[in-house]
């Protein structure tokens, strides 16, 4: 497994899976066997990047223009399925009308036969996911870039009239040199301006660590606040290390999302600064009019949030202040000497 994975988390699409005696038994390389046999001509495939509940990652050589690229398959499993190849042809269409530099851009998708595909910018970095299992939390100044990113990307998808409906930290691609924050996978995302009231809007999908109250309560019109409290669920999952809410079921962790209340994250991250807990806390209001209304309002409150250290406002100042006196003074010892030596030499 590579630094960027697309890992599945034990509640990753929740009720899509097919149960175990309808799994087919074929070889787990018949992704990348269709892959050589259809796209070879194309692609050179470098290695395996990692397996979703629906699909399968590799990394590959783009031939033609001598770059890499990241090549989703849909799992063999689901190649008979209308449904998940539907939803498939729906993430490509809904990714390609988004632009914008932290929503990872598609470049192509096709259908030969059973193979099925989506063809990705090659993010070169890690998952969220894996950065937080290697570190545990990350400092606050990094989980407030990584949100401001998220919340960029998502009003740019919001005006379009997209939700993500499925954030979590394993669809969120860390870029190694810059640290940008890119959002992937718009597999069971919502185009509420097809049809926002439509029955099968309500089925739910997604991962229930990080689904909305109203989300997990298979509310109709869900729309972007979903999807900002999502981003609170990673901003305090980012400075404490832990979910909000965890449960042996679906049922009972979506119970918890609808009905109780969390740790307050200032208890959980107690170094981290109060502003920005604040500003996720928000973010996690039970009632999405409480929340931050759109994408760019939750950024302009993580500008004002300061992520330096509580000690700095002190004690850094006063160093700052003596350092500052410290060179005036000794650049006024300097001009009298340089006008004591002009005095002498006009003697």
């Amino acid at each position: 497994m590579s630094t960027l994975s697309f890992v599945v988390d034990r509640y990753a699409d929740t009720l899509e899976l097919p149960t175990a005696d309808l799994w087919a038994p074929v070889s787990a390389q018949w992704e990348r066997e269709q892959v050589v046999e259809h796209l070879g001509a194309q692609f050179q495939i470098v290695r395996e990047l990692g397996r979703g509940g629906m699909g399968v990652v590799f990394l590959a050589r783009d031939i033609a223009l001598h770059r890499l690229v990241a090549i989703k398959v849909l799992r063999h499993e689901f190649t008979g399925s209308e449904e998940h190849r539907e939803r498939f042809r729906r993430e490509a269409r809904m990714t390609a009308r988004l632009s914008h530099p932290n929503i990872v851009p598609v470049h192509s998708f096709g259908e030969v036969g059973d193979l099925v595909y989506i063809v990705m910018k090659y993010v070169h970095g890690e998952s969220l996911a894996e950065r937080m299992r290697r570190g545990g939390s990350l400092p606050a100044a990094d989980a407030q870039r990584i949100l401001r990113d998220l919340a960029l990307a998502l009003d740019s998808a919001h005006r379009d009239g997209v939700v993500h409906r499925d954030l979590k930290a394993e669809n969120i691609l860390i870029e190694r040199g810059s640290g940008r924050a890119m959002l992937t996978d718009f597999g069971v995302a919502l185009l509420r301006s097809l049809d926002p009231v439509r029955a099968d809007s309500a089925r739910v999908f997604g991962t229930p660590h990080y689904m909305s109250p109203e989300q997990a309560a298979g509310e109709l019109d869900i729309d972007g606040r979903s999807d900002l409290y999502s981003v609170g669920v990673l901003g305090y999952y980012m400075l404490s290390g832990s979910l909000p809410f965890d449960a042996p079921t679906f049922e009972s962790l979506a119970a918890r999302h609808i009905a109780e209340q969390h740790r307050p994250l200032a208890e959980v991250a107690p170094h981290a600064p109060a502003l920005l807990c604040s500003v996720i806390e928000q973010a996690l209001r039970k009632n999405r009019d409480e929340r931050w209304r759109t994408g760019r309002e939750l950024v302009a409150a993580l500008g004002a949030a300061p992520v330096k250290p509580r000690w700095y406002s002190s004690a850094a100042r006063r160093a700052a202040l003596l350092f500052r006196t410290r060179v005036a003074a000794e650049f006024a010892i300097l001009a009298g000497a340089l006008r004591a030596l002009g005095r002498w030499t006009m003697l």
